[in-house]
């Protein structure tokens, strides 16, 4: 079993393809794309982290029609385009597990979040891989821990979450 992280596809989003310099002619062909990529790389016994920004505005049935396309088990930190619906929604949606707040997963000090986040309280990650700002610049001065893995960082595919993979990933959050 292998843990990935995914974040902000915004299936279905035209709006995205543009403001995201996206490079697919539409939204089936971006659907299509991610639907492929997502399942080259996650296997059914794995499990993909989702960092938020699923699919904006959208019905259960469509979410769910996605969802089961797409293997191993879901885990999702509601980003904020998926505020609008509650837990339970995208649990029946498709999502195995879902989370309101960033995880923190102690054992590899890495803090899931939708947002890159400046402060971590009394936690101190190596890490905050987070999504959010797509291809846009971090706006605060120490992100040195933070390591975008928007989808248009990602080459359009999950990324495998292990400590060796922090250093690989570094290069894409610059």
């Amino acid at each position: 079993m292998a843990t990935y992280v995914f974040s902000d596809p915004h299936f279905d989003s035209e709006k995205i393809i543009a403001n995201g310099e996206r490079p697919f002619r539409d939204v089936a062909h971006m659907n299509h794309t991610l639907i492929e990529n997502y399942n080259s790389v996650v296997q059914k016994q794995d499990v993909c982290y989702w960092l938020g920004d699923v699919m904006y505005g959208a019905s259960k049935d469509k979410v769910s029609k996605i969802l089961r396309q797409l293997h191993g088990r879901k885990y999702l930190i509601m980003g904020n385009h998926d505020r609008g619906h509650s837990e339970t929604w995208w649990r029946d949606a498709g999502f195995d597990k879902v989370f309101t707040n960033p995880v923190y997963i102690a054992e590899q000090y890495i803090m899931l979040s939708h947002e890159p986040l400046e402060e971590f309280g009394d936690l101190s990650p190596i890490a905050n891989i987070h999504g959010h700002i797509h291809i846009q610049d971090y706006d605060f001065p120490n992100h040195a821990q933070c390591i975008n893995v928007c989808v248009e960082k990602t080459d359009y595919k999950p990324v495998l979450m292990f400590n060796p993979f922090l250093t690989h990933m570094r290069e894409f959050s610059k």
